[in-house]
């Protein structure tokens, strides 16, 4: 009877068969899981993040604003040309913020024989030396009753005897505005409260409200009066923001604010008093009946209010009694708000309302209330220099558009707004992105944020090589894409997903996977150990 038997050569070479299988497939799991599946998430749950000029940016502060202006002196004497130069160049040598060139104009035979008149000299020097975009020039003439007359152009004429330091005070408070210059550089909060940026686009809406429709028959044309007056003045000021203009009539809208009669000698024997203190009130109460705007831009609400002849004609009062009626007119501003008037309807319409006579019809004063409202724009505008310096006089406004010099140092002041404001705009994004490593920068973003950066650059290197206009442009687009930049909805698509929760996701998912793993280690260590002794066997 014959006995089966395994030979001991089969049964290893068996197990070695198997030794290899097992390592192959344990070698394949862990190439797959660690070498694919790890390297695959680490990829799908990177933050995709644009590279980004951080560090030149946080030096942003480093690189001063500074701004080149030139300055002509006409003198009738060269040597007191001279001597004005001197003297204006070593008070503006140390400042750190411009770089003024003053430049000095003689006399020669044409202004002799031809200017006889302040005025034909002014036109004379402005034609034969051309002036860029805030520059500006002063004029000698003997006879002039002020140290110095502000004109509306980029010049003033000065006296004989008007000093240098006159002069500077000049550039310093109406021409530069270094005052306003220093609050919008400052990081000091006791400097005083900073008003914003110029928005890119504003809304000017014109509301004229009349609450009571059937006994103030009031008439007023007053969409051909915007386009008459408003829209042409908006169109010379559009170099920092662009403006829409619409206008609308509203009834049935009372005041919310308490008026207090007073008698007076006037044929109706009586007005009403308007506190100055319930004035935010009132603005309250109308706000809400002023149709919203339909769009996000901000809005400038300019409005014309004609009150019933029950409480007419109405005056506003401060808090000590007095009236604050000036030049007839009862209207004052909330910036950014925007401007209130009181249009009092004529004495011959109210005394008809009070003996119960039919309605009288009257038109509203177009002149009277868009001369009130282009100043209420050049306020709430911040565009008026309201400083006043004794020895110095302004010439009134005759044209429609601003003052020139007036003007440009808007220009002037929004520009290094726009630069001050996107500048910390984007160093504030990039220590927020530097703090939160999760938020998604994506290649939107990331473009806004760098070509920010540059127009910054740009503008400054604009505004110290004297061109204004170009550095106001350049410092606008800078500071409309750092908004746009830090206000991006993407901003927030992590935000709420920090790496904690991201660990808490992952962690349950991936540990059951990884004990296979770790076991198929220690298998095939196994295998390795057992081999190693069979051979050194």
């Amino acid at each position: 009877m014959e006995t089966a038997s395994t030979s001991p050569f089969k049964l290893r070479h068996k197990d070695k068969a198997e030794d290899r299988y097992r390592i192959g497939a344990t070698v394949a799991f862990i190439v797959v899981i660690i070498g694919i599946g790890v390297p695959m998430w680490w990829h799908t749950t990177t933050v995709y993040r644009v590279d980004l000029p951080s560090s030149d940016i946080l030096s942003l502060s480093e690189r001063p604003i500074k701004t080149a202006v030139q300055v002509a002196i006409f003198t009738q004497q060269p040597s007191r040309g001279q001597l004005l130069i001197s003297e204006l160049q070593s008070a503006f040598s140390d400042s750190e913020i411009w770089a003024v060139e003053f430049k000095q104009l003689s006399p020669t035979e044409r202004t002799v024989q031809e200017a006889h008149t302040p005025a034909a000299l002014e036109k004379l020097l402005l034609k034969e030396y051309p002036q860029s975009m805030g520059d500006f020039m002063f004029i000698e003439w003997p006879k002039l009753q002020e140290e110095l007359l502000l004109t509306t152009e980029r010049s003033a004429l000065m006296r004989s005897d008007t000093s240098s330091n006159k002069i500077a005070q000049l550039l310093h408070a109406k021409i530069l505005q270094t005052y306003r210059i220093n609050q919008i550089l400052s990081t000091d909060d006791r400097m005083g409260i900073k008003s914003e940026a110029p928005q890119p686009t504003y809304e000017v809406i014109v509301s004229v409200l009349n609450p009571k429709p059937r006994l103030t028959h009031a008439q007023w044309n007053i969409a051909l009066a915007v386009k008459t007056y408003i829209e042409p003045w908006l169109a010379q000021v559009s170099g920092v923001s662009n403006y829409t203009v619409r206008t609308q009539w509203k009834y049935r809208v009372a005041i919310e604010a308490e008026v207090k009669q007073v008698r007076d000698q006037s044929r109706l024997g009586r007005h009403y008093a308007l506190q100055e203190s319930a004035l935010p009130h009132l603005l309250t109460s109308i706000a809400q009946n002023l149709s919203a705007s339909t769009t996000d831009k901000p809005a400038i609400n300019l409005v014309v209010y004609i009150p019933p002849c029950h409480t007419a004609p109405l005056h506003i009062y401060n808090s000590k009694d007095q009236l604050l009626t000036r030049n007839g007119v009862d209207a004052f501003i909330s910036p950014p708000w925007g401007g209130f008037i009181i249009a009092n309807p004529p004495e011959r319409v109210c005394l008809a309302a009070i003996n119960d006579e039919p309605p009288v019809p009257y038109h509203v004063s177009t002149t009277d209330n868009m001369q009130v409202m282009l100043d209420q724009l050049h306020k709430l505008l911040d565009i008026s220099s309201e400083l006043h310096i004794d020895g110095v006089k302004v010439v009134d406004i005759e044209q429609l558009e601003p003052r020139r010099w007036e003007y440009e140092a808007y220009l002037r002041r929004s520009a290094i707004r726009h630069i001050s404001t996107a500048s910390s705009t984007l160093q504030s994004l990039i220590k927020l992105l530097d703090q939160i490593s999760y938020i998604v920068i994506d290649d939107e973003v990331g473009a806004a944020i760098t070509n920010s950066y540059t127009d910054i650059l740009a503008a400054k290197a604009a505004l110290l090589e004297h061109r204004l206009g170009d550095a106001s442009a350049l410092a606008k687009r800078a500071f409309v894409a750092s908004e746009r930049g830090f206000f991006d909805a993407s901003l927030l698509a992590q935000l709420y997903f920090p790496d904690e929760q991201k660990y808490a996701i992952y962690i349950p998912l991936f540990l059951p996977i990884m004990v296979p793993v770790l076991s198929s280690f220690n298998m095939l260590r196994g295998v390795l150990q057992a081999r190693r002794k069979q051979k050194s066997a």
